[in-house]
């Protein structure tokens, strides 16, 4: 039988001697995380605003949407440029356009339009954040070390998450939401001083751009496979940022939680995510298949939705959202991994992250909005929960074909 692939399979990761540079690695996560804590600074803040400005429901899912539709537009062609000129002039370019966006929303946070505007410019930043990120993480990693620099980058979202709830908590108790802005704009300016600071000492290579052998362009099969993995990306990114970007709301309008004590509730699960992204990386190294643990993660994340209606507020939901970020933190991990699974040890550059991040952003798109139309459509989340359900289901299908070129790989695992 011929391979779905061709010649493409998730073939076991060989083991060689090139060392990890650590620094690489936990530089592509730290400026991943300054992305995610950009885009997520809003959620928490979110109802408050609302509350405040009087944003109509569809606008504010497109203050996260817009994320993705920047990211869309220029995640392809962004991946490429990077890896043929180097990654430093789109770091500090990002950085610049972040700083731009958040200084604007605070000054004219009244206008729904200009908040858009303003989160267009941050957009533009994360995409560029959201493959260079990924990329250093997984080019300073030595084969033995891929599946770790995996699960680290897999936590840039729920670190990001996390750091926006924490420090929101106080604020909001007292009313105030700009706070959360300010930090952001001292976080963008300690990651510049960073970057700038590691060009100079030639610590980390800012090129993001295999080199040598590792720098042989992809075969069409393994451009298929790349492909197919971007579309599981999207489909689950569709439900999972819809899901975080309107979980607040939700423990507000439907369990009766006062905003900080949503916000709290919200941050438990995104805890769990992050510990679940580093456990789906040791599963990878101990030699579990990708697929599989994909496939477990979204069933997960689909019982969930489609038992909602039924959980409540109390302990029940309470392990409902647990339950769901175990598998929302297994799944990126694997979906990070696979680049450097496909196309093997140190060819993972930039454009395979390109290609990865317009897949996610196209999820990012749709899932925000989507999640606000359908609740303008059935009038409470209850009504929603089988929509998000039958939407948990569509990435297991798209897992299929990978399925298949795995069973004929053989393996997964980097133990030997």
């Amino acid at each position: 039988m011929r391979p779905p692939f061709g010649s493409a399979t998730l073939a076991p990761i060989e083991m060689a001697d090139r060392p990890t540079n650590w620094t690489g690695v936990l530089f592509g996560l730290a400026i991943a995380v300054v992305a995610a804590f950009q885009q997520f600074k809003l959620p928490p803040a979110l109802p408050l605003m609302i509350d405040r400005y009087g944003y109509d429901r569809v606008l504010a899912g497109g203050f996260m949407s817009v994320f993705a539709l920047a990211g869309l537009v220029l995640s392809w062609n962004l991946g490429r440029w990077m890896q043929r000129h180097g990654a430093l002039p789109y770091l500090l370019g990002a950085f610049a356009l972040t700083l731009a966006g958040t200084v604007l929303t605070l000054l004219h946070p009244e206008d729904g339009l200009v908040v858009l505007g303003a989160r267009t410019l941050e957009g533009i930043g994360f995409a560029v954040l959201a493959i260079a990120g990924p990329t250093f993480a997984t080019v300073n990693a030595g084969p033995r070390h891929l599946p770790i620099a995996a699960a680290l980058t897999a936590t840039w979202i729920p670190i990001g998450q996390v750091a926006a709830g924490a420090i929101a908590i106080p604020f909001l108790a007292s009313g105030q939401w700009e706070p959360l802005w300010w930090v952001a704009i001292g976080v963008a300016l300690a990651a510049i001083g960073w970057t700038l600071a590691l060009h100079r000492s030639g610590a980390v290579d800012l090129g993001a751009r295999p080199s040598g052998a590792a720098a042989a362009p992809p075969t069409a099969s393994e451009r298929r496979a790349m492909v197919v993995v971007a579309i599981i990306f999207m489909l689950w990114s569709a439900q999972y940022i819809g899901t975080m970007t309107w979980l607040p709301q939700l423990l507000i309008d439907s369990y009766g939680l006062g905003r900080e004590g949503a916000v709290i509730a919200y941050t438990l699960p995104v805890v769990v995510v992050g510990a679940f992204n580093l456990v789906g990386g040791w599963a990878l190294r101990a030699g579990a298949r990708p697929t599989s643990l994909i496939l477990a993660g979204l069933s997960a994340q689909a019982v969930v939705w489609a038992a909602m209606p039924w959980l409540g507020g109390g302990g029940l939901g309470a392990a409902g959202l647990v339950l769901y970020a175990v598998g929302a933190g297994v799944t990126p991990t694997c979906l990070f991994a696979l680049p450097g699974m496909i196309l093997g040890p140190g060819r993972a550059g930039a454009h395979a992250f390109g290609v990865l991040m317009v897949g996610r952003n196209l999820g990012v798109i749709a899932g925000p909005v989507g999640y606000a139309q359908a609740f303008a459509l059935f009038g409470d989340w209850n009504g929603v929960a089988p929509l998000v359900a039958l939407l948990s289901l569509l990435p297991i299908v798209a897992v299929v074909p990978l399925i298949r070129a795995g069973r004929m790989a053989g393996g997964y695992g980097t133990r030997r």
